[in-house]
């Protein structure tokens, strides 16, 4: 096994840092500077997990130190010790997900502070149930281990299944998502998804904590497990990348960057005119794709539909450019309103325009489709997708019978979508049977019809795994992701969520073909590899041929089973130690 070049086996049995490193801690751990002020461990623990952590994900990408960033979390979490750890557990997290995340607060900042701290909390909590069941049950690491184990693996990943599904979301930083810039290691998410990362993580940082502060001495047999679970997954990954072959039918397509700066300029009515000119320039030049594919609220103004919608120049201009590509498929992120005839007729997230009451509309974060033409008198009404997974504080307000009288805080404006926005209940891939290849190409060759089915990921919505999962078993066979990373600024922001990405295609073994108004537009393959970027505060466009794969990988069809399983294991446990707690338990050994 080698990083970044260097044979890491070699460097173990070379100079056996186990050996150095175990006596070490302990003698520091145990001196008396840190035995008379007991929290300055506990701190230096917090602080030490909490950079590690950083340092693990991208664009950090030293991932290989989240196989031992829990190491001081299960230390300070340690069932036998005494005193308040769990604050400096909470601490940790918050500095963790705090050096993770901190450039949201450029978009909205009460959104960034309220995804630290449930975050923070939601691992605080894992580490409590954890604590708690081996206290009240009697078993450690060193009686029962492997019941340990999962005590410390299934709260943790059921907190990140539910984490997913609550109006409270914000899963940016789950533990699997540490590998998302190294698809070589982890090509195994095609039968487990994130959630299977996090558990190797999470197993490899408990059994290297177990046989670096459990055992009396270095041994193979307390070193076992550690290495068994690093290596079994990274190797079978190792070879599945070497081996994988991309299937399905291939593609040409295309994804613009216009690249307007959301603040200044995208959302400006003086510049609409510009920004469509632009857009029709770089739609041009990608003459041979058979889709092209627009970013995140690329048309300017709304889209408006329902009863008594007035017109959008903006959009006719749109469907009659589109209109000279006829074998073109164009799928063109927009905000988009839908009028209702009177409140009677409107839903949930409907907004009153007058204070008449006379006119309500919905709001949407949407995706429009302009599947080809087979005829310039075809209809050119698109298809409509809209966002259904909503940013925190931006797009929604979670749980609003709870924080109604705040909602005027925490609703931020950017731009023409934000508010209380509505969403759409299923996720159905646009379905835009393609004319290919073009005329330009054809030569004498048969006309084909390719069925392409492509599932349209909204920015936010591209982080949920199993979210994904509907498109792909509703049939797509591409993954569009549009977005507008503009909004954090240059910052480390843009960069993970294109990350994300890469995971998408390896759950699901799809291309992904990435278009940001500013940010990292792409294309990926099945592997997770990047095949084509255009970076930050650039304008262009990114081509290339994707395949249309419309096999299903065993993720695809069972979704996120490990986190429903952990939630069953975590639920039945606590019903077990409840029942134990009532029986006396020895005292567990003490540890400092």
């Amino acid at each position: 096994m080698s990083y970044e070049g260097v044979n890491l086996g070699f460097v173990w049995v070379t100079l056996r840092p186990q050996d150095m490193v175990m006596p070490l801690t302990r003698n520091i751990l145990e001196s008396n500077a840190f035995k008379a002020r007991p929290w300055m461990n506990r701190f230096a623990a917090a602080l030490l997990t909490a950079v590690l952590w950083w340092w693990s994900f991208p664009p950090m990408d030293f991932s290989l130190l989240i196989m031992v960033a829990l190491v001081p979390l299960l230390w300070l979490a340690e069932p036998s010790t005494q005193g308040n750890r769990m604050t400096f557990v909470f601490g940790a997290m918050l500095a963790a997900f705090g050096f993770g995340t901190w450039w949201v607060y450029h978009a909205a900042l009460i959104g960034a502070v309220a995804g630290v701290v449930a975050n923070a909390g939601y691992v605080t909590l894992a580490l409590w149930i954890y604590r708690t069941l081996c206290r009240n049950t009697g078993y450690s690491m060193d009686k029962k281990p492997w019941l340990t184990w999962i005590f410390w693996i299934s709260p943790w990943l059921a907190m990140e299944y539910v984490h997913q599904r609550i109006d409270l979301d914000f899963p940016w930083m789950l533990l699997g998502h540490a590998m998302a810039n190294h698809p070589s290691w982890i090509q195994f998410y095609e039968w487990t998804g994130v959630a299977g990362g996090s558990l190797w993580i999470l197993s490899v940082n408990f059994w290297t904590y177990r046989a670096w502060m459990h055992a009396s001495k270095f041994s193979v047999r307390s070193w076992a497990p550690a290495l068994l679970w690093l290596i079994l997954p990274w190797g079978y990954s190792q070879w599945r990348y070497a081996t994988y072959q991309p299937f399905g039918d291939a593609v040409k397509v295309a994804a613009i960057q216009p690249n307007m700066d959301p603040y200044t300029v995208k959302f400006d009515p003086s510049t609409y005119e510009e920004q469509m000119r632009i857009m029709f320039a770089l739609s041009d030049s990608a003459a041979d794709a058979a889709l092209v594919l627009w970013p995140e609220t690329a048309l300017p103004g709304f889209y408006q539909t329902g009863y008594a919608a007035p017109a959008n120049p903006c959009a006719d201009q749109l469907m009659a450019h589109h209109r000279l590509h006829p074998e073109q498929a164009w799928i063109v992120g927009a905000s988009t309103v839908e009028w209702h005839q009177d409140k009677e007729h409107a839903g949930p997230n409907a907004r009153c325009l007058d204070e008449g009451g006379l006119r309500w509309y919905t709001a949407y974060n949407s995706a429009l489709g302009f599947p080809p033409l087979r005829l310039e008198t075809d209809s050119a009404t698109p298809l409509l997708y809209h966002k259904s997974k909503l940013v925190i504080g931006v797009e929604k307000l979670p749980y609003p019978w709870f924080f109604q009288t705040v909602s005027k805080v925490i609703s931020v404006d950017l731009g023409g979508m934000s508010g209380q926005l509505g969403k759409q209940a299923a996720q159905v891939p646009m379905n835009m049977p393609l004319r290919y290849p073009s005329p330009r190409e054809r030569k004498g060759e048969r006309l084909q019809r390719i069925p392409l089915k492509a599932a349209t990921l909204i920015c936010y919505e591209s982080i949920f795994g199993e979210f994904c999962g509907e498109f792909v078993r509703n049939g797509a066979n591409l993954l569009c992701v549009i977005t507008n990373d503009g909004w954090w600024g240059p910052t480390d922001g843009h960069r993970q969520h294109l990350a994300w990405a890469r995971l998408r295609a390896i759950e699901y073994r799809r291309d992904v073909l990435r278009s940001a108004n500013t940010g990292i537009s792409a294309t990926m393959n099945q592997r997770g590899d990047l095949l084509d970027t255009l970076g930050w505060d650039q304008r262009g466009l990114v081509k290339g041929q994707l395949r249309l794969n419309a096999a299903m990988t065993f993720y695809a069809r069972h979704g996120d089973f490990i986190g429903r399983i952990a939630c069953m294991i975590t639920v039945l446990t606590l019903l077990i130690a409840w029942v134990r707690q009532r029986i006396p338990a020895k005292p567990l050994k003490a540890h400092p």
